[in-house]
């Protein structure tokens, strides 16, 4: 702010001061005190000027000029988040006020857009937005957590255009970002914000840049797909925060989305870039939803390659799963019934608004050729060590395995302890992952995480959002877990207690042993590796719905071998 236009302000200000006659009323000592803020933020000291603000404010909260010069003290001081704060406080008093109103419209509009907001402010804003809610269960058994979003729903510039210059220039990376292909001009944005855990504070964590109809070259207008790829990222940001918690999703580098004309189809992630090519190709919107949340996996996932086909890192595919996985289930919980029901199918529809997702298809095809293949090959197949295709999709298919098998913290777990980006490393960081959960007690295994190619079901298990749901046993039935244990002694106890029904369990298919009334069965003293649980319903077993076998391994003995 200018000299010139803040001795303006104080004069603006000066004219809404009244004056009293009885210095014991507390509204005209509360006008005093402003008299007094304002000669004092004249001669520049703002401190006393705020603290004399502060005690006027004691007397009278719902004086209107109060909150007039706190506004402009906090925009002197550059806190954006204050100044809007107290100009909302003077409309609540005073609804009619233009003061308040230009000034809110010049902190949005007239330069850097607020980086931080509050959702209970958006309704005096010059900017339309959209708000919803996140609802996420970050655990089992724990209450679901909510995080409000928010994103601009408005013709907005990008706030680096200054008055009367043209669009941006920016330049678009190659694959990999090892070199410019081109460059792509944009002059429209749209901002998308996150609510801290507590409270109604907005934080910015996202701008989606494209261009005008009439700056694209094809006239095309793509403010309403900026909004759905805005709402989109939002959702996987606080998926991937409030699930993993991993370093690069928990800190708040704003990252920009270009929607580019230009390139080739797909998308690349850059540093805090994501980059979108061909926008003006038609996609479906499951299509639009898999490149958000490819590009999101690279950037809030650990690397995890180098592989030489299909892509070097997998860290993409495995993101892109994980996350439309975390989308699916948000559908259910929005919906009251669990994925994959019409509900939830419709919630998942509903939210990209044009079109079916199609992503139940999604879901189960990406288990067929990820997680199937790890299983199916098992944990200690030569593919572990490839750099081909197959092991890439075989690394995936394992890490979706942990997450259907232990849940969001022992997949957290298993990448942060990952000692490095090669394949070998992340099957290093399950091993140590199990090896400390073991420390704590017995480790819970979903009956999901079953080995579905090596088992035999009369009824098929639902596909559900994370994992495999419905894991029924009926009499002739098989169904196999791979485990990893350590060295010692070792147990397993199958959920829910068996009461009236009897199941023989084969270690490494040598057994049967019986199982029965919910108690624990001792698997002898095992070596440490990977093993195989199987459990068998014999004829005459009443049908029986699994939901974990309950592992209680011996104490550690040495770290585990890195390969």
């Amino acid at each position: 702010m200018t000299r010139r236009a803040a001795i303006a302000l104080v004069v603006a200000l000066a004219t809404v001061v009244p004056t009293f006659a009885q210095d014991d009323d507390p509204r005209a000592r509360a006008a005093q005190l402003v008299r007094e803020a304002q000669a004092l933020a004249d001669d520049g000291r703002r401190d006393q000027a705020m603290a004399r603000l502060l005690q006027a404010l004691e007397l009278a909260p719902d004086y209107p000029s109060i909150y007039a010069h706190m506004g402009y003290l906090h925009e002197l001081e550059g806190n954006t988040t204050k100044a809007l704060a107290s100009y909302g406080q003077l409309l609540e008093l005073q609804p009619g006020d233009e003061y308040a109103r230009a000034r809110i419209t010049h902190l949005f509009l007239g330069g850097k857009f607020p980086r931080r907001l509050r959702t209970s402010l958006l309704r005096f804003s010059p900017v339309s937005f959209v708000t919803d809610e996140c609802r996420i269960e970050a655990s089992v058994g724990v209450d679901e957590l909510r995080r409000g979003i928010a994103y601009t729903s408005d013709v907005i510039y990008p706030e680096e255009m200054e008055r009367g210059e043209g669009p941006l220039e920016k330049d678009i990376p190659s694959a990999g970002g090892q070199g410019v292909v081109g460059t792509a001009l944009f002059n429209r944005v749209c901002y998308g914000f996150i609510a801290v855990p507590e409270g109604d504070e907005l934080l910015m964590t996202s701008q989606l840049l494209y261009p005008s109809p009439l700056l694209s070259e094809h006239g095309s207008d793509y403010g309403p797909l900026a909004e759905r790829l805005t709402h989109v990222l939002l959702r996987l940001r606080c998926y991937s925060r409030t699930c993993f918690g991993l370093p690069q999703a928990v800190d708040d580098p704003i990252v920009r989305l270009w929607l580019c004309e230009v390139g080739p189809t797909g998308a690349e992630q850059y540093e805090d870039d994501i980059f979108i090519y061909d926008a003006n190709r038609e996609r479906t919107p499951l299509e639009w939803m898999r490149e958000v949340a490819h590009e999101w996996g690279h950037y809030s996932l650990p690397p995890m390659g180098r592989f030489t086909a299909p892509e070097p890192y997998a860290s993409g595919l495995l993101g892109e799963a994980l996350y439309l996985q975390l989308l699916a289930q948000e559908a259910g919980l929005v919906a009251g019934e669990r994925w994959p029901s019409e509900a939830a199918i419709a919630a998942v529809n509903g939210l990209w608004g044009t079109g079916e997702v199609q992503l139940a298809d999604y879901l189960a095809g990406t288990r067929q050729a990820t997680m199937d293949l790890w299983l199916r090959e098992g944990p200690n197949s030569e593919m572990a060590a490839g750099l081909g295709e197959e092991s890439f999709r075989y690394l995936v298919g394992a890490m979706l395995w942990v997450e259907a098998a232990h849940g969001h913290g022992m997949l957290r777990s298993t990448l942060l302890k990952a000692p490095g980006e090669s394949p070998a490393d992340f099957y290093y960081g399950y091993r140590e992952a199990i090896r400390e959960a073991a420390e704590g007690g017995p480790i819970t295994m979903d009956a999901g995480a079953l080995n579905l190619p090596a088992s035999e079901l009369s009824q098929p298990p639902v596909e559900g959002a994370l994992r495999r749901e419905q894991v029924t046993l009926t009499a002739g039935d098989r169904a196999s877990w791979p485990v990893y244990l350590l060295d010692g002694p070792a147990s397993v106890r199958v959920e829910p207690g068996l009461r009236e029904v009897e199941l023989e369990l084969y270690v490494d298919d040598v057994g049967p042993l019986p199982v029965s009334g919910g108690e624990a069965v001792s698997l002898g003293v095992r070596q440490q590796g990977w093993h195989s649980i199987t459990l068998v319903a014999p004829q005459g077993c009443q049908p029986i719905e699994l939901r974990s076998l309950v592992i209680d391994t011996g104490e550690p003995a040495q770290p585990a071998p890195q390969l």
